[in-house]
């Protein structure tokens, strides 16, 4: 007879992606999930298959979530300067509020496994550009109510987008002064001009 699982796999993903966005791919050892998700370790890999497919899960979810909450706040505006300012706004503040400093799982991850962990790399390239879709679908929002160029390279827009928010929230790590990181926000969005 099969052992029923006794765990909640979505609060266990959860988990596994908090440790990981705390410590590293690198620095989590498989004791360190045994101990924080609370499971032993043949039920992880029963589960998970290994630490890089946990990995994988942690980082999709991340994704997933992010994206999600990108998209549901921009929308809130129909002004998108205004909507892209108030969301990078809200994300230096917390970021420079927040006591962990963890800035953004997948920059994090991309910086620390890019030249280490090609199938890894991959999968960030193909989360980085779904983070992008949110931006561009809400570029092309602003295109279609005139309120930016259509001659505008709203892909690349997108792109840099991505890096302006991935950078301030690495920056926010050492530099907790807000005032100045929205400056560059404010600095930032003229690209839409």
């Amino acid at each position: 007879m099969a052992r029923v699982k006794q765990f909640d796999q979505n609060e266990v993903l959860e988990k596994a992606m908090n440790l990981f966005w705390n410590k590293g791919y690198h620095a989590t050892s498989m004791q360190d999930l045994v101990d924080h998700l609370g499971i032993n370790r043949a039920s992880i890999y029963a589960t998970f298959e290994s630490k890089n497919e946990l990995f994988n899960k942690s980082i999709s979810l991340y994704q997933e979530l992010e994206t999600k909450r990108i998209a549901d706040f921009l929308y809130q505006y129909v002004n998108v300067r205004q909507g892209l300012y108030y969301l990078f706004e809200t994300d230096v503040q917390k970021a420079c509020s927040s006591t962990t400093k963890n800035g953004c799982f997948l920059i994090n991850s991309i910086a620390e496994l890019a030249n280490t962990n090609h199938d890894i790399c991959a999968q960030l390239s193909i989360y980085q550009g779904n983070f992008e879709r949110a931006f561009i679908n809400y570029l092309q929002y602003g295109v279609n109510q005139g309120q930016i160029s259509p001659y505008k390279d709203i892909y690349a827009i997108a792109n840099y987008l991505f890096i302006l928010q991935g950078g301030f929230k690495t920056v926010s790590k050492i530099q907790h002064n807000s005032t100045e990181l929205t400056k560059t926000i404010t600095i930032g969005l003229t690209i839409l001009d």
